[in-house]
């Protein structure tokens, strides 16, 4: 008996390092610059066709970023400063892939994306996203040799 509480406990250790690693598996930080497309990663690791998915915001209340279901884009509760500019990874969602496409990123995009899919019956998160829009880096203009008592 003696024995059997460091294989539990090794057990145990094993099982919560593997949750520690899925768990960072689903929860991403993308930074980006304003203009750029970036990809928001959502793959379910059974790689099982989803029936639908939704992309949201979790500091937006209402709305989405991007809903999927019966084999179309459903734009009615899409937020209207993403419309035009999201969509998913061509022919991906049969393989289990809802990755986000978001086109020409802004500030105002900087935020947590979720991802919820529906394989069969059951609605599950599959990923998080965090992501950092940040302005270009200003151009600066080139530092000009000076020459003091010349004049041109």
């Amino acid at each position: 008996m003696a024995s059997s509480l460091p294989a539990s406990l090794f057990l145990l250790s094993v099982v919560f390092c593997q949750f520690l690693s899925a768990a960072a598996q689903n929860y991403v930080t993308i930074t980006a610059t304003v203009g750029e497309n970036v990809i928001l990663p959502c793959k379910d690791p059974d790689q099982e066709r989803i029936v639908a998915a939704e992309w949201s915001r979790t500091d937006l209340e209402s709305g989405s970023v991007l809903l999927y279901r019966n084999l179309q884009f459903d734009p009615i509760n899409q937020l209207p400063s993403y419309r035009n500019r999201v969509d998913l990874l061509v022919g991906q969602i049969q393989k289990g892939d809802a990755s986000l496409v978001l086109q020409n990123t802004t500030t105002d995009d900087s935020g947590t994306y979720e991802c919820h899919v529906v394989k069969t019956t059951e609605m599950k998160r599959i990923s998080s996203v965090s992501l950092v829009v940040a302005d270009p880096p200003e151009e600066h203009s080139p530092q000009w040799l000076t020459l003091s008592g010349w004049l041109w």
